[in-house]
């Protein structure tokens, strides 16, 4: 198994577990419908990439992939920094668990900032062999 491929495999379980968490934080909390959309628009860029990765007919993917967890890492960025800014001003207003969510975000910011370094190495032009 290539690389991108297991990173295709591993995109779309990320998706999977993506979408329930969100899907699940919207229900259960009621979050601001545009927020829930942004977390879907990174879900949708999770599986195209992974569907172009594990099809074999387009070539490469790193450049999907990369773009994919590139806006993942963008939107666990704002997200994480807005709930800690929430904790360290003490002026969080949801019904949420702060601390909880604000420790998935930790974690999920350095996971989707360690895939995408990957992917953009791997999507780095590498110098044709003289």
């Amino acid at each position: 198994m290539t690389l991108e491929r297991g990173l295709a495999i591993y995109t779309l379980i990320s998706a999977t577990l993506h979408f329930s968490l969100e899907t699940y934080h919207f229900v259960q909390y009621g979050s601001f419908l545009p927020m829930l959309i942004v977390d879907y628009i990174a879900i949708s860029l999770f599986v195209f990439a992974s569907y172009v990765a594990l099809s074999n007919r387009y070539g490469s993917a790193a450049g999907l992939l990369c773009g994919a967890w590139g806006f993942a890492f963008c939107l666990n960025y704002r997200a994480f920094f807005w709930r800690y800014q929430e904790l360290v001003n003490g002026s969080a207003q949801s019904a949420e668990p702060m601390e909880v969510v604000a420790s998935i975000l930790g974690v999920t910011l350095i996971i989707s900032g360690s895939v995408f370094l990957l992917t953009l190495w791997m999507a780095f032009p590498r110098r044709a062999k003289a």
